[in-house]
């Protein structure tokens, strides 16, 4: 926990709001030491501006709490007769000092608050935007958030261009823990691209109760762990597939998953795919035919020069290409009658292992670019000479998934798998002494206990997803939310505008066990029988 950037925080709030108020509570014959005490302070500035007691909650919830003290400093200079926009302005951008240079260097006098006036002055707008800014915040930090799908990773179970709702209460919500931010935005200003926050003060990781544990095999969001320069709540969001908990022995032998010894079972709703080595009798592929039996999509040849496509297919020459299949059409793929042989990139730890009968190119394709190395966790990312793990995106582990309160025996093997757990997730130093031992936080140390769970990540596009495999393990304080409702699909890769729109996605359930099915018709009968009641009884309340 960042107790000291909290201790900051705190002191700098507290005293900063001393001084710039303690004068104006005096004038208003209020105690000039009830502008030093936390929380019973905003009750009785609460009352001095004639805002309701429930407001009260609004100013300890980190970054809306910034909207809730400009509206407060807005009417409190109103009501000692600084009734211009430009006094809160200056406020604003000097962080408060203004305000603080009015309240220690002008004599005040307590006037009335005039609400006609102050509507007359801001306009209808300000005020309607400001009351939006702080509902759509709270309701964003506290229950659900929207979110899009931007990369094929979770394809063809979550598709690029689905438009998700993801439940913050599910696991529990994760208060902010960067509060100089505004509201809305994550880590950048639109249009702009400045950042959206300053990292001076960072707040101790705090989760609400939670309805349940990530589950295994189950979608979630996360804060991606290797976007280390970033704070916390402010890394990049990534949606993967939780295939392992803590506790669980992980281990992936040619391509198929393996939880504690036993092959993963995935419910109806996933849909796995991989890339294949695909050879034709050199007739090219209808990219309407891909696109409309098997959902692939065949980028043009200036798409995949362009170093970043969403292309399904590579073509390598005139009858040899690289092609990503959902593993559930690729029996009646290979019955097209252009294909001659279909073979799984099954990526082996030895590249002396791969058999005579596989094609050059598929074997030139799996040593040159996806042999073991160190883009493969846990090996370090720097290049040593010797892979400490001969694994691979299709034969990895086994792996134990460390949780909260177990023990691990230390050694020079697995150090390389709980060295970033130590020292940067939970916050030790981590040393190597001469003679082989290690050192955390300045003690020698043959064991380690672990503080919190982790979780194994990966995308059901097995061969197109940078998750776990690569860098490692999720903490449980990155945990987002769960993705729960899918309200808009849009596959922008479709030629007719009038199938963009994957009508058989739109308003489905993430986590069904079942195929996805739409509840969109259900929701439109609702939303007519509701708005014909509507009018119906506003007929008759007029006729009466």
């Amino acid at each position: 926990m960042n107790l000291q950037g909290f201790l900051g925080y705190f002191l700098v709030i507290q005293i900063s709001s001393f001084l710039f108020t303690f004068r104006f509570f005096v004038a208003a014959n209020r105690k000039w030491w009830e502008a030093a005490i936390p929380i019973y302070k905003t009750y009785i500035l609460l009352q001095l501006i004639q805002r309701p007691k429930w407001w009260l909650p609004l100013f300890l919830i980190p970054v809306i709490n910034n909207v809730m003290a400009i509206i407060a400093a807005y009417e409190l200079l109103y009501r000692f007769g600084y009734k211009k926009n430009i006094h809160i302005f200056l406020t604003i951008i000097t962080f408060g000092l203004y305000m603080g240079y009015l309240n220690l260097t002008q004599k005040h006098e307590f006037g009335e608050k005039d609400s006609v006036d102050i509507k007359k002055r801001l306009g209808e707008t300000i005020p309607a935007l400001i009351f939006a800014v702080v509902v759509a915040s709270v309701i964003r930090f506290f229950t659900f958030e929207a979110y899009t799908i931007p990369t094929p990773s979770m394809e063809k179970s979550m598709m690029v261009g689905d438009f998700l709702f993801v439940s913050k209460m599910h696991y529990g919500t994760r208060l902010p823990t960067t509060p100089l931010a505004l509201p809305l935005m994550h880590d950048r200003i639109p249009f702009i691209n400045a950042p959206s926050f300053i990292d001076w003060f960072q707040l101790p990781y705090l989760r609400l109760p939670k309805f349940q544990s990530v589950a295994r095999n189950e979608p979630f969001v996360f804060n991606y762990p290797m976007d280390s320069h970033m704070p916390l709540d402010k890394r990049m969001n990534y949606v993967k597939r939780c295939v392992g908990i803590p506790g669980d022995t992980l281990e992936i032998i040619d391509q198929v998953l393996y939880i504690n010894g036993a092959p993963s079972e995935f419910d109806a709703n996933t849909r796995l795919q991989f890339t294949y080595y695909v050879r034709t009798n050199g007739q090219d592929f209808s990219k309407k035919v891909l696109k409309e039996r098997f959902d692939i999509y065949y980028g043009s040849l200036e798409e995949m020069r362009s170093g970043y496509s969403f292309s399904d297919v590579q073509r390598i020459n005139q009858s040899e290409y690289l092609i990503t299949i959902a593993a559930d059409l690729l029996p009646a793929f290979e019955k097209l009658s252009n294909v001659e042989r279909v073979v799984p990139l099954n990526v082996l730890s030895n590249s002396l292992d791969y058999p005579d009968t596989l094609p050059r190119l598929a074997i030139e394709y799996m040593t040159k670019y996806h042999a073991p190395s160190n883009y493969i966790f846990p090996n370090p990312q720097e290049h040593t000479g010797r892979l400490p793990f001969a694994w691979t995106r299709d034969n990895y582990g086994p792996l134990v998934i460390p949780g909260k309160g177990e023990t691990v025996e230390l050694n020079q093997e697995n150090i390389h798998i709980y060295h970033r757990i130590i020292g940067f997730y939970e916050g030790n130093t981590l040393e190597y002494s001469e003679d082989g031992f290690f050192i955390i936080n300045g003690e020698p140390a043959k064991n380690y206990t672990f503080k919190q769970d982790y979780f194994w990540a990966m995308g059901d596009n097995r061969h197109n997803s940078e998750d776990s495999r690569f860098w490692g393990f999720v903490p449980e304080d990155h945990v987002l939310g769960k993705p729960v409702f899918v309200w808009m699909s849009y596959d922008k890769f479709q030629e007719s505008f009038l199938k963009r729109i994957r009508t058989e996605r739109v308003f489905t359930l993430v986590n069904s066990k079942d195929e996805p099915r739409s509840y969109f018709i259900h929701f439109l009968v609702v939303a007519i029988l509701l708005y014909g009641g509507n009018k119906l009884y506003q007929k008759k309340k007029a006729q009466a």
